[in-house]
């Protein structure tokens, strides 16, 4: 009986407090400044939108899941040499933000996956085998940002992979391309975000 009423105790606690939490959802999108660790690129220019939900579970504290496209990659510096590298990546991601008490000033870090769109459903269907692109990247997201109170805000952040993007251990073949070296993505990510709330 005790353990039934901790229990219940407990689920009750959850239920209202998340029953609390501010909840809303947005839209966020901006420029890439990416490129490969050594790779001998140039940094190359690019876009990223996504979609995400907002719970606010205090003034201090809110958890933002991501779903959304990042375009990434290398610019070459002499194309006579190489091709520039272009992924495109599906990319989901778990963000933290910590807020400055009383302002929209923010904090965030959090984990994501980004799939490479042409090892996806969507690339297979189209060509008889995907790209030499690992098919995943485990990543590391930091930044800051300011939100006003009309739900507009400007964000900085910087994606680190930290998977070997030409690894090949997602393939059944040996990739070619920079064996010497272990490359990683690494991004900057400056761009505004707009906040429906409810």
């Amino acid at each position: 009986m005790k353990k039934i009423l901790f229990i219940l105790i407990v689920f009750g606690t959850f239920t209202s407090s998340y029953s609390q939490t501010k909840k809303s959802f947005g839209i966020r999108g901006g420029i890439n400044l990416s490129n490969l660790s050594n790779a001998n690129l140039d940094r190359k220019t690019s876009g990223y939108f996504s979609v995400f939900g907002h719970f606010r579970f205090s003034d201090l504290y809110a958890f933002q899941p991501e779903i959304g496209y990042s375009n990434q990659g290398g610019r070459a510096k002499n194309t006579s040499i190489t091709d520039d590298i272009e992924i495109h990546y599906i990319s989901i991601s778990a963000i933290n933000k910590f807020y400055v008490k009383d302002s929209g000033f923010h904090f965030s870090i959090g984990p994501g996956f980004d799939f490479d769109v042409d090892d996806t459903v969507i690339g297979i269907s189209n060509r008889e085998e995907g790209n030499d692109i690992t098919f995943i990247d485990v990543t590391i997201n930091v930044g800051i940002g300011l939100e006003f109170k009309n739900g507009l805000g400007f964000e900085a952040r910087y994606k680190q992979g930290l998977v070997d993007v030409f690894s090949g251990n997602w393939h059944d073949f040996e990739s070619e391309l920079f064996q010497d070296e272990i490359q990683f993505n690494g991004v900057f990510q400056l761009g505004l975000f707009y906040k429906f709330n409810f």
